[in-house]
């Protein structure tokens, strides 16, 4: 029985489940993030946990269901493209399986930008 955890579907059935809207975050300011602290909450299982999909830099045992970030520095996404698809990937697509970090405050806004600040680094 599967029905306690949340489904991030809005078009699927499973999406009558009450959740969180989508939000489409913009970055205010400047990104001012550290890509150092950005790189640990990444890989801390316990908090970013995108090793738990994502092949990124620094990952131990990494994830393969997401796209491969090792060089995502190269992809040439902005800072607030970037923030923004982090933040609630599912204003662009409604059957994401990326989890909503910023909508369900997963990271705070110091922590999102750390890990933007870690993305666009990895090249």
């Amino acid at each position: 029985d599967f029905s306690a955890w949340p489904c991030l579907s809005y078009t699927l059935a499973c999406g009558q489940t009450p959740n969180r809207k989508p939000v489409k975050q913009a970055l205010t300011g400047s990104l001012n993030g550290d890509a150092a602290r950005g790189k640990v909450l990444a890989n801390e299982r316990s908090k970013g946990n995108c090793v738990a999909c994502h092949r990124i830099q620094g990952a131990e045992q990494p994830g393969s269901k997401g796209l491969d970030l090792t060089a995502y520095g190269t992809w040439g996404r902005s800072d607030e493209e970037t923030y923004t698809l982090v933040y609630d990937m599912r204003w662009r697509n409604p059957d994401t399986v990326m989890p909503p970090i910023g909508a369900n405050q997963v990271l705070n806004d110091q922590e999102l930008r750390d890990v933007i600040a870690f993305l666009q680094s990895s090249k």
